[in-house]
């Protein structure tokens, strides 16, 4: 059996159960509204068994996890809690669901993505890349605005996040932190201090490419872009074209290297 870990809207694993279920595998997926609502544990007999919206399920018969994002979630008591207690209730469900990992990874099931690290680094998967010989844009953290007289200012750069996206709201309006172009000649003679932040090079595309990789197998798309929007997440799918391509073999060696040193099974490299 398949155990299936992401958030409710994911419509990559809502076709990804598609699929299992046109090819008749067992599978059972858990988010935020198909979740755990009793456990039983018995380590003097090993017996290990959740149940999943009252239906029950033996860890061991799990015999690959997909984690892709989201996590384990439990019922809740339905009393008030004290606020004192949350804090304690949610130590203890974190230990239950360190637990399941452990015992799905020791009973020998093949787990893809890893629900404590959620997030690779992005400034570690730079230094990485640039380590194995991967070309990356010129990069740089600065916390000071005077510190771009520091850069080649003749050239074009971007901001993004240093960690990922996360949806902000303020008086029910949502903000997303896409990719921003900089204009240097409206900030070069600012003397504030801002938050560390990440600036690159700006690369003009003519496509571009992201990559799946899943064990050793790798796939890659190009993505052309016709609106001209610096962030492609930020673009209508309509203004998008895609061809299938293929990576040089020198590229696909260095792509499995570093997932392998970052201890990835599967992941998406652009």
């Amino acid at each position: 059996m398949i155990l299936l870990i992401s958030v409710d809207n994911d419509t990559m694993i809502d076709e990804i159960c598609s699929w299992l279920s046109y090819q008749n595998k067992e599978f059972v997926r858990l988010n935020e509204n198909q979740h755990i609502t009793k456990v039983f544990f018995d380590l003097t007999n090993n017996i290990f068994k959740i149940f999943i919206n009252d239906t029950e399920y033996d860890l061991k018969d799990f015999k690959s996890v997909f984690y892709r994002n989201g996590g384990i979630y439990y019922n809740v008591v339905k009393e008030e809690i004290d606020k004192n207690l949350i804090e304690f209730y949610n130590s203890e469900f974190k230990s239950i669901t360190e637990f399941i990992c452990y015992y799905l990874k020791i009973n020998g099931a093949n787990i893809f993505g890893n629900l404590f690290t959620k997030e690779v680094n992005k400034l570690e998967v730079l230094f990485l890349a640039k380590s194995l010989g991967l070309k990356i844009a010129d990069t740089y953290i600065l916390s000071q605005v005077k510190d771009f007289k520091k850069i080649d200012t003749s050239k074009e750069y971007i901001t993004k996040a240093v960690s990922e996206m996360k949806p902000i709201f303020i008086e029910n309006e949502l903000y997303l932190n896409y990719t921003h172009e900089i204009n240097l000649d409206e900030i070069q003679d600012k003397k504030e201090n801002i938050i560390p932040s990440l600036i690159q090079e700006k690369i003009n595309r003519t496509y571009e490419i992201r990559v799946f990789f899943f064990k050793k197998k790798i796939w890659a798309i190009a993505t052309f872009d016709f609106s001209e929007n610096i962030d492609i997440r930020n673009i209508k799918d309509s203004d998008k074209k895609y061809l299938p391509c293929e990576l040089p073999i020198e590229i696909q060696r260095k792509i499995y290297k570093m997932s392998k040193i970052l201890d990835l099974k599967c992941g998406t490299i652009d």
